[in-house]
């Protein structure tokens, strides 16, 4: 199916904020852990950042009821642009204080905060039912082109850079470079939003049956998604002996795997088959994370990386398809609103996931027994989800029949 002119520009900025965001919060976070040394420090990194995004989604929402989308999305864009060059001028400020880190967290999760919400309900309100499939799957391919190539452009400008720390520079140079891009294809993107006023407060409640299922699914997805954000990476790292040029290709190898998956998706995956397929990836998504943690080297790495990009593609995308379609059941003049409301609660799902490894780390402070009980808790959450999701569509067959409620 042929996309529309907004579609395919929609689809070129995911594509290269995916590539920007890759390189950027991929060695943003390694950058920041050589200073902090600490995952418990980079998960308060992870639950600031996360948990401005509600305030930032509300705030975008108040603003694209009068002026159009580019306008959220150059304004998050040069956020993130700042937090980049935050982290290239305060270095020694960096290697001093823990409390700069933070800085960059509330920066980046304003920024993200704004993009996010714009792309998503870009997302949700551009392609039309019949194209939704091929859109997603268009995402989908170029974002793990993007990812493709983003590592493999990190491991040579580390390589050619001398050392790691002045690699990870250079690459934020580029990022920003990248952003500015994104920022001129996006003036030129024609969607608005329908300019109806809406209550958040309304969107956030749960007394609707579907929305109330809709939400509880999305918070208990945002648990296990949040380990993907900060600490699955720093994992990684570690089982890499703190290598970034081996860090690089790993990540590379892993987004070949992401495409042949997205690519295979796009073929194969009709309403009729997507719970079953949703299912395996469920499973994928558990074991992946489990292994990771409880072994930590290159084998456990490798199965991660491998099993995360192919579950992405195969839990991440029934999952988001279901969530549109149950979006599409309420008026369109309330569709800004709940795309808000989805995002926040998969915020206060991320940060419970991080806010669990802290808890633990205080409860269980030696070793790495605080890892092991908070990282396996949170990946078992997809079986939750799994079931709400099964009991959802008993009831209005959702994949058998598409939006419908």
């Amino acid at each position: 199916m042929k996309l529309s002119q907004d579609e395919n520009k929609l689809v070129l900025i995911n594509g290269m904020f995916n590539m920007a965001n890759t390189l950027s919060q991929v060695f943003v976070n390694v950058y920041l852990y050589e200073y902090t040394g600490s995952l418990v420090v980079m998960s308060i990194y992870t639950i600031i950042r996360i948990g401005l995004f509600p305030f930032a989604f509300t705030f975008g929402g108040k603003v694209s009821s009068k002026l159009p989308f580019s306008v959220t999305i150059t304004t998050g864009l040069l956020f993130i642009i700042g937090s980049l060059a935050f982290i290239l001028t305060q270095q020694d400020l960096l290697s001093t204080f823990t409390f700069a880190a933070y800085i960059v967290a509330v920066l980046t999760g304003i920024g993200e905060g704004l993009y996010w919400f714009s792309i998503n309900t870009c997302n949700q309100l551009v392609p039309s039912i019949e194209s939704r499939g091929q859109y997603l799957a268009n995402i989908g391919v170029l974002n793990n082109i993007t990812a493709l190539v983003a590592p493999l452009l990190a491991s040579l400008l580390i390589t050619i850079s001398g050392s790691d720390n002045a690699g990870y520079i250079n690459i934020f140079r580029l990022v920003i470079v990248i952003y500015i891009v994104i920022v001129v294809i996006s003036v030129g993107l024609k969607v608005k939003a329908s300019g109806n006023s809406f209550r958040i407060l309304d969107c956030l409640s749960l007394h609707h049956p579907s929305w109330r299922f809709a939400m509880t699914s999305v918070f208990f997805y945002g648990v296990r998604d949040g380990l993907t954000l900060t600490l699955s990476g720093l994992l990684i790292y570690d089982a890499t002996a703190s290598s970034g040029t081996l860090y690089s290709n790993l990540l590379a190898f892993f987004s070949v795997a992401a495409i042949i998956a997205f690519y295979v998706l796009g073929k194969k995956m009709t309403m009729r088959n997507m719970f079953k397929i949703f299912c395996w990836g469920a499973f994928l998504m558990i074991t992946s994370t489990l292994v990771l943690v409880w072994f930590n080297n290159i084998a456990a790495a490798i199965y991660f990386g491998v099993t995360n990009a192919i579950a992405t593609a195969i839990y991440n995308n029934p999952f988001v398809i279901m969530m549109m379609s149950i979006i599409n059941g309420f008026p369109k003049s309330n569709h800004v609103g709940r795309v808000i409301a989805k995002e926040t609660y998969q915020s206060l799902g991320r940060c419970f996931g991080m806010a669990l490894i802290v808890a633990c780390y205080f409860l269980f402070p030696t070793g790495r027994t605080y890892l092991l009980v908070s990282v396996t808790l949170c990946s078992l959450c997809p079986l939750v989800v799994v079931w709400l999701v099964k009991r959802y569509d008993a009831k209005y067959q959702l994949f058998a029949n598409g939006d419908k409620q």
